[in-house]
């Protein structure tokens, strides 16, 4: 009889989605999307289609509220960091040494402080992040707790929005430059309407969103949801091409991690898939998905090294940014694939070392 798969399948289809919008959108940061002039009919697209993929990094966040929201002060749970450390370290020995074989010059001290300062690996300030998100969630975990009721809550998560996702919404207008609602690209500077100093506390926040997913749930229809993701991805996609139209990509405040309109976003993405009965899936491809899930996080660091290897053939044998869109599915896919299989491999050899140290402690009669 086949055994039962106990996993929330939907849980690892969104870190998988998000894996895949992380890489996503790098393929805009690889291809000169942000040195090329935002106008036209493919520049639209590709705007509206980058605005969608920021969803990557908070899905995870609010993924990590949704699973974590009632761990507690013990040995087991900082022991939980270990992987994640050790996962990072094997690839950035790896982008060390794909540096080197591309001509790269490194010493052993300089290949030391670029794993500890985080910049052996490109994509690394995430795990930076995480690892203080991951000390402080015993302690944020008894600040929600605590609270009694769902309107408590609800006040926690709308006083940290309008710490961090309000203010990239409001303090992004000009209202001193002639002109500048016409053709905003011509003025970066803003007018201050709002108190905005703890906007880059946002992983806190959707930290705190997946607690309330979690909790209460938030039963709404499936077609509502999509109506609504549909229309904040036109609408803030718009926005995001208004705003730059006629000069280079604009990186404004409206479209950081933390800003509500990729908070939105973000849970109507989570709510959906959520809801998506998955039923239909076989139990072996269960497992399947659970095993791709675990190997996201190494996906997510890996993809950095075909990103440096597949763009700048992209990019020389295709001379006009917007010609290289229709790659787009090509190129994601396969840094998708390829990061998944370098991740599995990092994997393998993590969990074969530590079925020796487990090997070695019983030998010794020693606890672990």
């Amino acid at each position: 009889m086949e055994k039962k798969c106990s996993r929330n399948v939907s849980l690892d289809i969104i870190r998988v989605i998000a894996l895949f919008c992380v890489i996503s959108v790098q393929f805009f940061k690889n291809n000169e999307f942000y040195s090329t002039i935002i106008m036209g009919k493919r520049m639209y697209i590709m705007t509206l289609m980058r605005t969608f993929f920021m969803i990557c990094v908070p899905l995870f966040i609010v993924l990590t509220g949704y699973l974590m929201n009632k761990k507690r002060i013990c040995k087991k749970y900082y022991l939980g960091i270990v992987k994640v450390i050790v996962i990072y370290i094997f690839v950035s020995i790896v982008c060390i040494i794909y540096k080197i074989l591309s001509g790269g010059n490194f010493s052993f001290t300089v290949a030391i402080g670029e794993i500890l300062n985080f910049t052996a690996v490109d994509y690394a300030w995430y795990v930076e992040m995480y690892i203080g998100l991951f000390l402080m969630i015993p302690f944020l975990n008894v600040l929600w707790n605590n609270l009694e009721t769902k309107g408590q809550k609800r006040l926690l998560i709308i006083t940290f929005l309008l710490l961090t996702a309000i203010p990239n919404i409001i303090n992004i207008y000009e209202f001193g430059v002639v002109g500048w609602w016409k053709t905003p690209i011509i003025s970066n500077d803003y007018s201050k309407l709002v108190p905005e100093w703890w906007k880059n506390i946002y992983p806190i926040t959707y930290f705190f969103i997946g607690c309330y997913i979690n909790e209460f749930r938030c039963c709404i229809k499936k077609s509502l949801l999509l109506v609504l993701l549909m229309g904040s991805i036109i609408i803030f996609g718009t926005f995001n091409y208004y705003r730059s139209y006629g000069g280079i990509f604009l990186w404004g405040d409206w479209q950081t991690w933390g800003a509500l309109p990729n908070v939105v976003m973000t849970m109507l993405v989570f709510l959906l898939l959520l809801h998506i009965d998955f039923s239909w899936i076989s139990e072996k491809g269960k497992r399947v998905l659970g095993k791709i899930s675990g190997i996201c996080f190494g996906a997510y660091l890996s993809s950095w090294i075909f990103d440096a290897t597949f763009y700048p053939i992209l990019n020389t044998t295709v001379e006009y940014m917007q010609d290289r869109m229709v790659y787009y599915f090509i190129i994601v896919p396969a840094v998708f694939l390829c990061s998944l299989l370098l991740s599995y491999i990092l994997d393998c050899i993590y969990s074969g070392g530590v079925k020796l140290l487990h090997v070695g402690f019983h030998l010794f009669n020693l606890k672990i």
